[in-house]
C-alpha cells in the first residue's frame, strides 16, 4: 500500500480515485473521507492512501486488477495466463497484447493477488492445477513494425504462446545439468554470439532469438544486443531479403499534392493548438489569482470545476496553488472557532425542530454520505422523542 501526502492524495481525488485517511503514526485503520474535515488535504500529521477495491470468488478473495489509468511504462505486473501460468515483467504501453490483457482483467498488482486470482478462477471450472510462476522482458514478443517483410517459411512452424518463454529443445536439456547453468551474462552472450556467427541456414539464425528471452540472467539491453547481432546475421546469410530497401521512386503529382495539404493541415493545426494554449494560460492566471485570494476551503476547491477538459499536467498548477491557499486558510483557523461537522450538529440537535432543519441539510451533500448521516438523524429523533439530552448527556 502506498502512503500519499496531502498534495498527492488531493491529486489523485480530483483525478477521481477513492481516498482513505488516518491520523499519521498510529497504527489505526484507514477510514472515508467523509469522517475528516474538509480541510484535512492542508493539515499536518495526517497521511492517505488510495482505496483498492476487492472481489470475491468461491471463498477466494483479492484485490481488484490494474486498470490502464493505474498503470505506468515499466512498472512491474503480473500476468495470470490460460495455461496455469503466472509471468512477471514490466508493463509496456505499446503492447497491445498487454494492454488487452490489462482491459479483460489479467494482470494482478503482485503474485499473491495474481495467484488468489488464477485459483478462484480454477474453482469456477472444479480444477485446482500447480501455478507456475515465470519471468520475462514483454519487449521480446512485441511484434516489429519497421523490419521488412520475411520471407515466407517453407516448413509449417508450431503455434507458440504469446507470452509463454520458448523451450529449449529436449536434447540440450538432457546435455545440461542444474550444476552446470551459466549466470554470467558476459559468458552467456559469447555463447549466444559463438552460436550466431556458426549459423549457416536463416531458419538457424531465426530459433536462436527465442532462447534469448528464456535465459532469465540477461537485461534487457544484452538481448537487445544479441537481436542486432541475429539482424547482421541474416543480412550476411540473405542479403537481397533482409537488407533494407532504400525508397527510390519519386513521387507522383497526386503524392505531392497530398503532402502539400497535409502541410496545411499541420501548419492550421499548430495554428489552432497555439490559440488553444493562449486561452488556457489566460484562464489558468485567472483561476490562480481567484485561488490565492478566496476566502474559504469550499471557495478554493470550487475553481476545479473550471478545468473538467483540462489536462492532469495542465491542471497541476492550480491545484498547488490551491492546496497552498487551504494551507494558509488552515493557518487561520483554530479548532475552536471551526463550525462543527453536520453530523456533530445532528447528535446535539436540541429539539425536533433543529432536527429537521439540519434533515433539510443532509440532502444538500453528496449522496455518497446521505444515508449514514440520514442514520444519525433517526437516532437522534428517537432520542429526543424519549427525552435524551445531547450525546455524552448524562441520562
Amino acid at each position: 500500500m502506498n502512503i500519499l501526502n496531502g498534495t498527492e492524495a488531493f491529486e489523485a481525488m480530483m483525478a477521481g480515485r477513492n481516498i482513505m485517511c488516518r491520523v499519521a503514526g498510529e497504527l489505526i485503520e484507514f477510514d472515508d473521507l467523509d469522517q475528516f474535515p474538509a480541510t484535512v488535504f492542508a493539515k499536518p500529521g495526517y497521511e492517505f492512501c488510495i482505496k483498492i477495491d476487492e472481489l470475491t470468488i468461491n471463498g477466494f478473495t483479492f484485490l481488484k486488477p490494474y486498470s490502464l489509468d493505474e498503470l505506468e511504462e515499466g512498472q512491474d505486473i503480473f500476468l495470470i495466463g490460460n495455461t496455469g501460468s503466472i509471468v512477471k515483467g514490466q508493463f509496456i504501453t505499446e503492447y497491445e497484447e498487454l494492454v488487452l490483457a490489462v482491459k479483460n482483467g489479467s494482470v494482478q498488482r503482485d503474485l499473491t493477488n495474481a495467484e488468489l486470482q488464477a485459483k478462484a478462477f480454477q474453482s469456477l471450472l472444479g480444477i485446482e492445477n500447480e501455478l507456475v510462476v515465470k519471468v520475462v522482458d514483454f519487449h521480446t514478443f512485441m511484434k516489429p513494425t519497421d523490419k521488412p517483410k520475411k520471407a515466407p517459411r517453407k516448413k509449417r512452424e508450431e503455434p507458440k504462446e504469446q507470452v509463454e518463454l520458448a523451450q529449449v529443445s529436449s536434447e540440450k536439456l538432457d546435455e545440461v545439468s542444474v550444476d552446470e547453468i551459466e549466470t554470467d551474462p558476459a559468458k552467456i552472450i559469447e555463447s549466444f554470439t559463438t552460436q550466431i556467427n556458426e549459423c549457416i541456414k536463416v531458419e538457424s539464425v531465426l530459433s536462436l532469438r527465442y532462447s534469448f528471452s528464456a535465459n532469465g540472467y540477461l537485461e534487457r539491453e544484452h538481448v537487445q544486443h544479441l537481436f542486432e547481432l541475429v539482424e547482421a546475421k541474416l543480412i550476411e546469410l540473405d542479403p537481397e531479403q533482409y537488407t533494407p530497401k532504400a525508397e527510390t521512386e519519386d513521387l507522383s503529382v497526386e503524392a505531392l499534392k497530398q503532402l502539400q495539404q497535409d502541410a496545411e493541415d499541420l501548419i492550421k493545426g499548430v495554428n489552432e493548438q497555439v490559440q488553444a494554449d493562449e486561452n488556457h494560460i489566460t484562464l489558468l492566471n485567472d483561476l490562480l489569482e481567484r485561488a490565492s485570494n478566496s476566502q474559504t476551503p469550499a471557495e478554493a476547491n470550487a475553481l476545479i470545476k473550471y478545468t473538467s477538459e483540462w489536462t492532469e499536467e495542465q491542471r497541476k498548477p492550480l491545484l498547488n496553488a490551491i492546496h497552498n491557499r487551504l494551507k494558509d486558510l488552515s493557518a487561520f483557523t483554530t479548532t475552536e472557532t471551526q463550525p462543527p461537522s453536520l453530523m456533530v450538529q445532528i447528535q446535539n440537535a436540541k429539539d425536533l425542530n433543529e432536527l429537521e432543519c439540519l434533515e433539510v441539510e443532509v440532502f444538500n451533500r453528496h449522496p455518497d454520505i446521505q444515508s449514514k448521516l440520514m442514520d444519525y438523524v433517526k437516532r437522534r429523533r428517537f432520542e429526543l422523542k424519549n427525552g435524551a439530552g445531547p450525546v455524552g448527556a448524562p441520562l
